[in-house]
């Protein structure tokens, strides 16, 4: 990285660099996501356009995978079930409108070609800014300068803008300009061409799967110098790509420059009118008002965006400029217009997951949303609540009532993860996690109509369904949940998984408590609720039986939670053999070798049902097993160890998690970024080093910071209240420029005081 802590940079290119790069340099703005492809090139997996809600549907799709253990052929891998097709669907890559080819001297523009003098990539993540400089000779002395830009609006999403400077260093000649758009990226979509005229295309994309209709247009203004130019255009199409052509002369040390707008619009839009007027129209007005201008515009909305979510490191630039990348890549996966999907593990960088919806959605990453942008996570909500009919359905599915939740989901809410992934339907704690993070919502945020309206009804489904799997053990007198999977994969089935155990105990209590709420309330409501869902209720009791008889395991002498039933006899030596899914290869579910963090996850997620004491014992009987074999693993990590005072530890975990993908630790950022690790980094800052836990209405910090940081700072919404938070270790500062009737009440070494308006301080004695 530059040293300039808004930079991403790199100043050596390599081919087998195209892909991680490609997921690095990626572009966005919640709208869409472009990755950093050249312009130049048209290399599938480097190139990608993904758009919000555009996915396609596989109608024949098989799934086949090598068992290699003993472990995947028993628990994870059911081979029968593999040859049979399946229907699913995938995010869509859509046609790349940044082709562009420069010949000179006859001779292609490649940087792998002639040779390569300088080259130089710059991602500006304070507006969202992607530069490239290259000085080339074409291989017989020709030095060409060349400067590319692009960027997606913030201001307007639709957009995409690039523009790139040509200037011949030593020699006069023709330039030859190839510019269009490239559709051979896939051939799940048939593209038509609508026009072609003055050097503008515009291409209409249809996704017969899935009915989506997708409108791109291009222009293109050419000046010399500064001073604009007319030419004339010819136009080809060669195996789809549809681009236009035109030769100019330019004389030594001239500058040509191009300016393409590229606006983008499909059927999923949230106000889809005419998609292709939209893209006509607003390609036209881009093109009119010019390149730096509407990056200013652009500019403008990322500095609003940036007061918002900004979180500031006093002291360690190096870790400022990693955590800010991070901060990006969430900022850029923000479904800002549209509840037609949420956040995929690859969030819009790239194939990876096929843009599935995952758990990690709901617990590493929303709560960046719910505390920074309320607004995003409203959208995620409200896309949870719209898929609650086939949440319903896939109860049914597995022979159970109440609302089952997928695994993954995409645009549709049916369960997408092949039938051959057995394990992925043991993991009932999704259910869970749907419903702790509306809860969590509801707490911070305090949008109690739409969580009325809209929530408490998934929530009390996914209880009803949970309540029909757990078994009563009359022997011992208590619930427990049998054949079940938590968040740690390498343990894919197993007996009372503490971390499902002990959030059926938290959510059955809260699904209750906020029903009976709104019941003293709204009685009129909740009759209407409970006749829409036919809540009866000795279900309600049942409820609460469970929440009070749920087994939640926990070894007394030690405070040890065992992460399942019989964790604590497991080995605690492994070898590491075989490939694919489950790490490295080993037969995990004999040993204690952990992929990501399971116990650890759950003291984050409730940290105020948890003692000191009890947090410091399970973090050190689970931290020597953590393998890190997901990329959810290193943030949780590091917000539990600044929790119990070791910050040191938790900045070598922040390290971890905020380098992920650019050291490509797990060898899959070619696929996508892993925006659940930026979400948990996020959390680490604010919960971990900061200390920020909610207890009812009280906001508590205790800020634990490595030695290498002063302070710390960053704004959240507070119940629609926007709060300042600088904190070290010594002092708590929080600043409320709006007056508050009832006041915030915050808790801080162990004094606690109402912030009504201006500035609370705290000093540690």
């Amino acid at each position: 990285m530059n040293d300039n802590n808004w930079m991403l940079s790199e100043t050596v290119y390599h081919p087998k660099n195209e892909l991680v790069g490609g997921t690095l340099y990626c572009l966005g703005n919640g709208y869409m996501g472009l990755r950093g492809s050249y312009e130049e090139l048209g290399t599938k997996g480097v190139q990608g356009h993904f758009v919000q809600a555009v996915f396609r549907k596989l109608l024949d799709n098989r799934f086949f995978c090598h068992a290699d253990t003993f472990c995947r052929k028993k628990f994870i891998f059911n081979e029968e079930l593999m040859p049979y097709p399946e229907v699913s669907c995938y995010i869509q890559n859509l046609p790349d409108a940044l082709f562009l080819q420069i010949v000179i001297g006859g001779k292609v523009f490649k940087m792998w070609d002639g040779k390569l003098l300088d080259y130089r990539r710059t991602l500006n993540v304070k507006n969202g800014l992607l530069e490239r400089m290259v000085r080339w000779d074409n291989g017989e002395g020709k030095i060409t300068h060349f400067v590319f830009k692009r960027f997606c609006s913030m201001d307007n999403r639709h957009i995409v803008f690039s523009k790139v400077e040509i200037t011949p260093e030593n020699y006069d000649d023709e330039i030859e300009i190839r510019s269009g758009i490239d559709a051979s990226i896939e051939d799940a979509y048939v593209e038509n061409v609508i026009s072609m005229e003055n050097g503008r295309i515009l291409l209409s994309t249809a996704i017969p799967s899935t009915g989506i209709a997708v409108a791109q247009c291009v222009d293109h203004r050419l000046s010399v110098n500064g001073v604009d130019i007319e030419v004339d255009w010819g136009f080809e199409t060669n195996l789809h790509r549809h681009y236009c052509t035109t030769r100019i002369g330019l004389q030594k040390g001239a500058t040509l420059v191009i300016e393409k707008p590229a606006p983008i619009f499909t059927s999923q839009d949230h106000d889809a009118g005419n998609i292709i007027t939209q893209a006509e129209t607003l390609c036209a007005d881009c093109l009119s008002e010019g390149f730096d201008s509407v990056l200013n515009r652009s500019e403008n909305a990322w500095e609003k965006i940036w007061d918002k979510c900004d979180v500031r490191i006093e002291g360690d630039g190096k870790a400022q400029q990693m955590l800010r990348y991070g901060l990006y890549h969430l900022i850029i996966a923000s479904p800002m217009d549209s509840d037609k999907c949420s956040i995929g593990a690859k969030s819009l960088t790239g194939e990876g997951y096929a843009g599935y919806v995952f758990w990690d959605t709901e617990i590493n990453i929303a709560p960046f949303y719910q505390w920074v942008l309320p607004e995003v996570a409203r959208n995620h909500y409200s896309y949870r609540a719209r898929m609650l009919p086939d949440a319903i359905e896939n109860a049914v599915l597995n022979g159970g009532t109440g609302a089952r939740y997928p695994w993954s989901s995409t645009i549709e809410g049916h369960e997408h993860n092949y039938r051959a992934i057995v394990c992925s339907r043991t993991q009932v704690h999704i259910n869970l996690d749907v419903a702790y993070s509306m809860l969590r919502f509801k707490d911070a945020g305090g949008d109690s109509g739409f969580f009325e309206d809209k929530l408490l009804e998934v929530i009390l489904q996914c209880v009803r369904y949970l309540a029909g799997i757990v078994e009563f053990n009359r022997e011992k007198a208590r619930f427990e949940i049998l054949n079940v999977g938590g968040p740690d994969e390498y343990h894919p089935v197993t007996d009372n998984n503490a971390y499902t155990n002990y959030l059926v105990n938290y959510i059955f209590q809260r699904a209750v408590d906020e029903f009976h709420a709104l019941e003293k309330q709204a009685p009129e409501r909740t009759a209407a609720l409970a006749g829409k869902i036919g809540l009866a209720e000795n279900e309600i009791a049942k409820w609460i039986e469970i929440a009070e008889k749920i087994y939640m395991p926990k070894d007394e002498a030690t405070h040890v939670i065992p992460q399942c039933d019989g964790f604590f006899d497991l080995d605690d030596r492994w070898e590491k053999s075989g490939s694919d899914w489950g790490g490295p290869g080993a037969e995990y579910h004999l040993c204690k070798g952990l992929k990501q963090p399971d116990v650890v996850l759950l003291l984050a997620l409730l940290p105020e049902r948890f003692t000191k004491e009890e947090l410091v014992a399970n973090w050190d009987y689970y931290e020597r097993f953590i393998l890190h074999g997901s990329s959810l693993s290193p943030s949780i990590h590091a917000l539990i160890a600044a929790k119990i005072g070791l910050p040191q530890k938790a900045k070598e975990y922040f390290n971890l998690s905020a380098h992920f993908d650019l050291i490509d630790q797990n060898k899959d950022t070619y696929a996508g970024i892993h925006i659940g690790n930026f979400g948990g980094l996020w959390q680490a800052m604010v919960f971990g080093f900061a200390g920020l836990e909610l207890r009812g209405d009280l906001l508590s910090f205790d800020p634990h910071l490595p030695l290498e940081w002063h302070n710390i700072s960053f704004t959240i919404f507070f119940r629609g209240v926007r709060l300042s938070v600088t904190a070290c270790n010594t002092a708590l500062e929080v600043t409320c420029d709006q007056g508050l009737s009832d006041g915030v009440e915050i808790e801080c070494f162990g004094r606690r005081k109402k912030l009504v308006e201006g500035i609370l301080r705290f000093v540690r004695k």
